[in-house]
């Protein structure tokens, strides 16, 4: 299963999605097709690809926004889909709908998915699911609602749910080989920080 898929399979149950940096709308055209949602909510920065978008889902139930994330957004939803970008961008975001209280919200960083994990967990939101695919590339993404948790530094890179997921064993194996190719450039206190973190992708790997 390709990404846009994945992602359009966990938007199953919810009413009204709203994709923020939506590209080109497959991932809502997935969802709508399936009828695993009512109404879509698609809102990209950037013209080109929104114009994209309205015509992949011209005759769908859709909502369209140019919009710096949220800003710009009136239509009420019950999740969010926010990926395809890098860790401090979805932050940004997300700071802006820190006061919701009822929304879900299915996060994909593009990288350090671990600064992510740090942000969340200090800053009242829950991580309730994580998954990983491969589809060229390894994409982790995360469910998330408003609520506490407490991370562990191996939670924080590992995933407390990814971590006891058979499927992320050849994830977890990637990454200690990347951090293991890494160490052998490093020095002083950087090769520290990779050993440590090898050190955490290796108790995982069976």
């Amino acid at each position: 299963m390709n990404r846009i898929a994945f992602i359009g399979e966990l938007t199953k149950g919810y009413e009204t999605v709203i994709d923020i940096g939506s590209d080109h709308g497959l991932v809502l055209k997935y969802a709508l097709d399936h009828k695993y949602i009512k109404h879509a909510v698609a809102s990209d920065i950037n013209k080109g690809p929104l114009n994209h978008a309205k015509k992949n889902l011209a005759g769908y139930p859709v909502r369209f926004y140019l919009s710096d994330g949220f800003k710009s957004v009136d239509k009420d939803y019950n999740l969010a889909v926010i990926t395809g970008m890098g860790p401090h961008l979805i932050i940004d975001i997300l700071k802006e709908v820190m006061h919701l209280e009822d929304k879900t919200y299915i996060l994909g960083a593009n990288e350090k998915i671990e600064v992510l994990r740090t942000w969340l967990s200090n800053n009242g939101f829950n991580i309730v699911d994580e998954y990983v695919i491969f589809d060229g590339f390894y994409y982790v993404f995360l469910k998330v609602v408003k609520g506490s948790m407490t991370l562990t530094e191996e939670d924080i890179y590992l995933g407390h749910k990814l971590k006891t997921k058979k499927e992320a064993q050849a994830y977890f194996k990637h990454k200690y080989n990347h951090y293991l190719d890494l160490s052998k450039k490093a020095k002083g206190e950087k090769l520290v920080e990779i050993e440590k973190t090898l050190q955490l992708f290796s108790n995982v790997i069976k």
